[in-house]
């Protein structure tokens, strides 16, 4: 009996092996028919209403949400700063124009002169006496004239080249004359324009040479100050520009004024060029040589204004991303000044294209943009 049930045992372990085994058989053998099954599920569930199938859900392509911001056109101004000195519209050093004693000064300091005003005068002693001899010798010669004139009046025959001779006489006294008022003229020194006179350490008795400083005069109802300029403002601060001129280290109220003339050529050494301001001074409130601080807001032309957030960098520089048809494109930018919140621009970019300023991290080139701020140009999205 004990055999008999070992013997049932082996028989029933094979067939269980092979029952198995050809359950393994069969399953292998369904897997084409399971693949075909599955496939014709997920065909089924992409298949329209009409039920034609249409393409795989990989194939639609999803939009980027970002925020977009119209490029603006902006003129850039700056404010330029420099110090120069100031001087007087019209400024003279006064010297006297041949060496004598002096006999007379008229000269108050910082008082108002106006022009041919006597401030000092020499001895002119013997410049008179010649005005007056030459004045005799011209007059002799006018009579010996009018004597020959007169005689030939009569059928006198006095010779034509006698007259000629006396007539020349008559020239050469007359000329001798002018250079005897002249020199006697020199002995006054007299104020060139109207202007305030400076101080003067002559006095009476002194006597003085072409190389003594008389006085000084100053025209300073019209300040003159110059100034350096960039050479990149060499065609934006011009003769007409307005300035706002102070005292240098002062907090007095600045005062307008406006550009007078520019230089001609730049300073290779600064790359910077001379500008002369002008400011009005009737109140008598500066004096020539005083140092003053120019300020002067020029401009730089207009350029491109974005959102400072806007601007990315890559291996080339700097670029930015635009809506260009409801996608993105990335166009190649140099900064110009980085303002308040803003950056100017140049670059392939037009007035009122619209730029991404959020959401740049998943814009990539081509990519199809769904702006979310409502003041933004419509796109042709895609849901």
């Amino acid at each position: 009996m004990a055999r008999y049930c070992a013997l049932w045992r082996v028989l029933n372990d094979l067939f269980f092996e092979k029952l198995c085994f050809m359950s393994v058989l069969r399953l292998l053998k369904s897997l084409p028919a399971l693949a075909a099954l599955l496939l014709g599920s997920v065909l089924t569930s992409c298949s329209d209403t009409t039920g034609n199938s249409t393409t795989p859900y990989s194939a639609r392509e999803i939009a980027v949400s970002v925020m977009t911001e119209p490029a603006r056109l902006s003129d850039l101004r700056e404010t330029l700063t420099s110090v120069g000195t100031a001087r007087a519209l019209k400024s003279v050093s006064v010297y006297a124009e041949t060496s004598g004693r002096v006999t007379s000064v008229l000269i108050d300091a910082d008082a108002a002169v106006g022009a041919g005003d006597l401030l000092l005068q020499l001895d002119d002693r013997d410049e008179r006496l010649a005005v007056e001899l030459a004045s005799v010798k011209l007059a002799d010669a006018e009579r010996l004239v009018k004597r020959y004139t007169t005689v030939n009046a009569r059928d006198a025959n006095i010779p034509e080249s006698q007259l000629d001779d006396a007539r020349a006489a008559v020239d050469s006294a007359r000329i001798a004359l002018e250079q005897a008022r002249v020199d006697l003229d020199r002995r006054r020194i007299t104020a060139p324009f109207d202007g305030r006179v400076g101080i003067t350490e002559i006095d009476e008795g002194d006597r003085i040479d072409t190389n003594t400083l008389v006085t000084t005069i100053d025209d300073r109802s019209t300040l003159l100050i110059n100034f350096s300029v960039p050479e990149v403002y060499v065609d934006r601060v011009t003769r007409g520009t307005d300035v706002s001129v102070r005292l240098w280290d002062a907090s007095d109220e600045a005062v307008l004024g406006e550009v007078v003339a520019v230089d001609s050529r730049i300073d290779v050494s600064s790359r910077a060029f001379v500008a002369r301001a002008a400011i009005n001074n009737d109140a008598d409130k500066f004096r020539p040589g005083m140092a003053f601080e120019i300020s002067v807001n020029a401009s730089r032309g207009a350029f491109l204004s974005v959102p400072d957030v806007a601007v990315q960098w890559g291996a080339d520089g700097a670029y930015v991303w635009v809506a260009d048809e409801g996608r993105a494109s990335r166009r190649e930018v140099r900064l110009v000044k980085r303002l308040a919140g803003a950056i100017l621009i140049e670059g392939d970019v037009s007035e009122g294209e619209s730029v991404v300023m959020e959401g740049i991290q998943a814009v990539r080139a081509g990519v199809l943009l769904k702006p979310l701020n409502t003041d933004a140009k419509p796109d042709a999205t895609r849901g």
